[in-house]
């Protein structure tokens, strides 16, 4: 594997974001009534950040261990390019994502807080994880947000990447 860019350069580059769900997008927690899974809580904002990247031309792509009709649902209003879920082997689907749109490892990101994520961690420019996340995840990822997960962590990390592509201005910026 090659060193990382800097997380600025890699996130100026960026084509592709790709996101777990349970602990980046949301708290982690998961909520069970006697039918199975009844509720996942997911940030307004984090949703407003995850249109802009769209906006902007940025694919996002959702890939999650478990499978959640709550999680498709949630998918389908944002308008996410693609979502893949009970999935085994992330760094495979987010690599047929990444070819099928002919980009390179230099041109995709990944946030993502657990072990099922770190080979994608490894492959992708822009590496972001959680202060959570296990020791090993954090040494390979170049961006660590700052805000809970499922609660502005996803809206800081996509505010992070907007603010670093080329010709994007900040509407909230003093001019």
């Amino acid at each position: 594997m090659d060193a990382k860019p800097d997380s600025k350069q890699a996130a100026g580059q960026i084509r592709l974001m790709g996101f777990d769900v349970d602990g980046t997008l949301t708290d982690g927690g998961l909520y069970f009534g006697n039918d199975g899974e009844v509720m996942k809580r997911f940030s307004v904002f984090d949703g407003q950040g995850l249109r802009l990247l769209m906006d902007h031309g940025i694919k996002v792509v959702w890939i999650t261990a478990r499978s959640s009709t709550i999680v498709e649902k949630r998918a389908k209003d944002l308008g996410i390019y693609q979502l893949v879920q009970g999935c085994k082997t992330k760094l495979q689907a987010y690599d047929g994502i990444r070819q099928s749109l002919g980009l390179e490892w230099h041109e995709c990101g990944f946030f993502g807080d657990d072990w099922p994520d770190y080979l994608v961690l490894q492959h992708v420019a822009l590496a972001a994880t959680t202060p959570q996340s296990p020791a090993a995840m954090k040494k390979i990822a170049n961006w660590i947000n700052t805000r809970p997960a499922g609660d502005g962590a996803a809206r800081e990390l996509c505010d992070f990447i907007l603010g670093n592509q080329a010709g994007h201005i900040n509407p909230w910026e003093s001019q």
